[in-house]
């Protein structure tokens, strides 16, 4: 992917390492490192060295890079922060038609710090097996142009970093190196697409691509499980369903009541909407739900909705409706004679219920817990757990 500032371009290229995954949990567990100056220049020596034996006319370019390894949940974001700060670095010609001047610029930590917040690895981020190091083809720009395309060609056929590159990277990150090899921004974006295409996620990719492109139009995606996300503004804006608004209008409207069949549609329907929003989230593009009938943002941590079912008695104080690995997908509560429902949208959500209910359902009280979704089958509505 190339980028232009004047008479001069960058091209966005990255060394992907597939590590061992499993050394990143465990009582052991350690991230990869940060590389302090030094090893971050000698680094970018190792790589230049590479990309130069492939494609020679890459030494008459800059490359610009940061000793640091990176999540493709941190590269592939809107605006690709990562990216825009290694440019940002590139040194500006006092004057134009100043001859360029080709070097290697490499960055490392102070004491496990990058000198850019963007440049720091989130280290939030659950890691995976694929660990990337970013690095920007800077040059002038009719010949980054040139080199752009060789290196979407060659990289896919030939971009294998040699072992003794392989070798010094497992030995300075202390990460283990399964493979390692040079790849455009393009293949990553690529492979991703087809990741998630293969496990049936493409309504998800047309949604993070519209969020990395910047598209301006809007676009509309209906998941296999039901669910509705657009891409509008610059955010995505999902659909949220109550389990009574799904099972009595939404798409679980056409399903039998019998034999819980609504409670394993609407936990179908809940996982891949998590899915979604995680991932999306995960990719920092903002998310924000709204109701089927597209009022307002829901700005809080979850949603709460009044059942038009009335309680009996001897129904349990609290209700914690849940479905397999999912946890709590919905808790019921009596509070002032009638039923509320309250559903998580974000993970602390549930605590926020929790500090809900101590408020609205006062002194001493039954907490259920079915370990299902639990239904009235005539009325379509959720239930307290009468077998409590």
């Amino acid at each position: 992917m190339a980028t232009r500032t004047g008479e001069t371009g960058f091209y966005r290229t990255l060394v992907a390492i597939e590590t061992d995954a499993t050394r990143y949990y465990g009582p052991e567990a350690s991230r990869p490192a940060l590389l302090g100056p030094r090893d971050a220049e000698q680094m970018l020596a190792h790589v230049a060295a590479d990309m130069r034996a492939l494609l020679p006319g890459i030494a008459e370019c800059s490359l610009i890079a940061a000793g640091a390894l990176f999540d493709q949940t941190q590269i592939l974001r809107p605006g690709y922060p990562v990216f825009a700060a290694l440019e940002a670095t590139a040194a500006v010609p006092a004057s134009v038609g100043r001859p360029f001047k080709p070097g290697l610029v490499s960055i490392g930590a102070a004491d496990g710090v990058m000198p850019a917040e963007t440049l720091q690895p989130g280290a939030e981020i659950p890691l995976g097996l694929l660990q990337l190091l970013p690095v920007v083809v800077h040059g002038p720009a009719p010949l980054v142009d040139e080199l752009g395309q060789a290196m979407e060609y060659r990289f896919l056929e030939q971009g294998q970093l040699s072992p003794h590159s392989a070798a010094w990277l497992q030995t300075a990150f202390r990460v283990r190196v399964n493979h390692a090899r040079l790849m455009t921004l393009t293949d990553l974006s690529a492979m991703l697409r087809l990741q998630l295409e293969h496990f049936g996620f493409l309504p998800l990719w047309e949604l993070l691509d519209a969020a990395l492109s910047g598209r301006d139009g809007a676009l509309r995606v209906r998941t296999p499980s039901g669910n509705t996300l657009e891409w509008k503004g610059g955010e995505v804006h999902a659909v949220f369903e109550t389990f009574d608004f799904w099972a009595r209008e939404g798409g679980g409207a056409g399903l039998p009541a019998a034999r819980l069949a609504l409670a394993g549609g609407y936990g179908d329907w809940t996982r891949e909407m998590r899915q979604y929003i995680t991932t999306l989230r995960a990719h920092a593009v903002d998310v924000r739900f709204h109701l089927p009938d597209s009022g307002p943002t829901l700005a809080g941590t979850y949603v709460r909705e009044v059942s038009a079912a009335a309680p009996r008695d001897g129904d349990p104080a609290v209700t914690e409706h849940s479905f397999g690995d999912l946890g709590t997908v919905a808790v019921t509560a009596v509070a002032d004679g009638r039923l509320e429902n309250y559903y998580p949208l974000r993970p602390r959500g549930l605590n926020d219920i929790q500090a809900r209910l101590r408020e609205v359902v006062r002194g001493g009280h039954t907490v259920a817990f079915p370990a299902t979704i639990l239904y009235d089958e005539e009325t379509r509505r959720l239930r307290p757990d009468r077998t409590a």
